[in-house]
């Protein structure tokens, strides 16, 4: 019994040391402010629309592709 109540101390010692550890690293962090937040969500959500764009741009000409050298 006495190990196993040792064991379960160091459990919660380490859980605790854990979050002790990401709250101290949290604090060192350079959040963005709302504007770089707003700029950056839309660089990304253009650049994914663009990527997406070409993905289906390349993806038509592949299938028109085929499906001529197979008709053919």
């Amino acid at each position: 019994m006495a190990s196993s109540d040792i064991s379960n101390v160091k459990k919660v010692n380490g859980v605790t040391l854990f979050l002790r550890e990401v709250k101290a690293e949290l604090k060192k962090v350079t959040w963005p402010t709302k504007q770089q937040l707003i700029a950056n969500t839309f660089v990304v959500i253009v650049t994914v629309f663009m990527i997406a764009t070409l993905i289906w741009v390349i993806d038509s000409f592949f299938s028109v592709a085929f499906r001529w050298l197979l008709t053919s």
